[in-house]
């Protein structure tokens, strides 16, 4: 006997094959919460949809905070409350942060890294998405060697043939509800709609000779 598929399970998008990580709203839950911290350093990518973050995007907005420092706080909350965001964040968010706050619109057919350095050890960026936002995150990119120019926006934009060149495979993600994404510096990506405002997050970097006096005192 033949088993008809509703139409309404013919047109649902398909989730994530077994041991597949890229969903098209957030990185798959076969990534547990006791995972979060290997995958994100693995991979330089962790993304999901939240309307309660989108809200607050917007709210932001409307309030004319986007793209400011203050507006951060609205988001400890929500980043200390997600079982799988609050381990890969937390390092940064024991240290007063942001350092930098930005916002970045839709610039289709452009991608864009915040860095090409070969090192940007203790160093994240975080995502916050508006509502209705769509946008492209390329694999892996943070740990190729890109090449990019500087860009009107203050970012470095990377080149199709670097991506190409380097295996860089396109992520395509919808946040219609708004949402996080939290990138490695190097890792590219391109804002297809919407906006996000940018924070920049930092562990501060202990110098040798400073780890040597605390030990002698």
């Amino acid at each position: 006997m033949t088993t008809m598929l509703r139409i309404s399970q013919l047109m649902e998008p398909s989730e994530p094959s077994e041991g597949g990580a890229w969903g098209p709203h957030k990185v798959s839950e076969v990534v547990a919460a006791t995972d979060s911290v290997g995958f994100f350093k693995e991979q330089g990518l962790f993304y999901q949809e939240d309307a309660t973050v989108g809200a607050i995007v917007n709210a932001l907005d409307a309030q004319g905070l986007s793209g400011t420092n203050e507006g951060f706080k609205f988001f400890t909350g929500y980043l200390f409350g997600d079982a799988r965001i609050r381990p890969i964040l937390e390092p940064y968010l024991k240290h007063p942060n942001p350092q930098s706050s930005s916002i970045f619109s839709a610039d289709p057919g452009h991608t864009f890294a915040f860095s090409t350095a070969p090192e940007e050890a203790g160093r994240v960026v975080i995502q916050v998405w508006s509502t209705g936002s769509r946008m492209e995150f390329y694999e892996k990119s943070h740990a190729k060697k890109l090449k990019g120019f500087l860009s009107a926006n203050g970012l470095l934009e990377i080149t199709r043939a670097s991506l190409k060149m380097n295996g860089c495979d396109s992520i395509s993600v919808r946040m219609d509800k708004g949402g996080i994404a939290i990138l490695h510096p190097k890792l590219a990506f391109q804002i297809l709609e919407g906006f996000t405002n940018t924070y920049g997050v930092q562990i501060p970097m202990v110098r040798q000779d400073d780890s040597e006096s605390a030990k002698e005192s």
